[in-house]
């Protein structure tokens, strides 16, 4: 779990949600108590899909996640459940997404990245159970300069140190 589930999970328990999730590394029990007052619970992925009311989908897009939410996802999801995809647009099939709102599988869904962006399925639009957004979190003058700041300092330590601020899961073994 990463900084942005990690914050989701907090704010999740503050309004009374049980926090479950599934990553390619579990956090230790130290990190799954820090994130909140209750434990989070790490799950199999069989069981993250079938036990969730609520499935937040934060993660990068790569080949191994490019249409990880298929027909198949969505058939042993629990019916009904409520799906948030605020991580990139091809980790969704968007048509099966379709079709599981159409037979009620999914009961509603959020979405701030589409599969094939700018390119919105026409499914989704006129489709009162989904909420689309624009992908902003990021657009404010403070944040594109913090970020910026940050990217620079990442260069210059992997530069002068060999080591990265904030390496991704492939990049481990350059952690500060």
């Amino acid at each position: 779990m990463g900084g942005i589930g990690k914050d989701l999970a907090r704010k999740a328990q503050m309004l009374g949600m049980d926090v479950v999730y599934h990553n390619r590394t579990r956090l230790g029990d130290d990190e799954e108590t820090a994130v909140g007052a209750r434990r989070v619970r790490y799950v199999g992925w069989a069981d993250l899909l079938g036990g969730c009311d609520v499935l937040s989908l934060n993660l990068p897009l790569n080949e191994r996640t490019r249409r990880l939410i298929g027909k198949r996802e969505f058939a042993a999801m629990r019916r009904g459940v409520v799906l948030v995809n605020t991580a990139r647009g091809a980790v969704v099939d968007e048509a099966a997404l379709v079709e599981a709102l159409d037979s009620g599988q999914v009961g509603s869904c959020g979405l701030d990245v589409y599969e094939e962006e700018p390119k919105v399925h026409p499914g989704l639009i006129n489709n009162p159970r989904v909420m689309l957004l624009p992908h902003m979190g990021t657009w404010t003058v403070e944040t594109q300069t913090e970020m910026e700041l940050w990217t620079v300092a990442n260069v210059r330590s992997a530069l002068e140190t060999g080591k990265l601020k904030s390496p991704v899961g492939e990049q481990k073994d350059m952690a500060e």
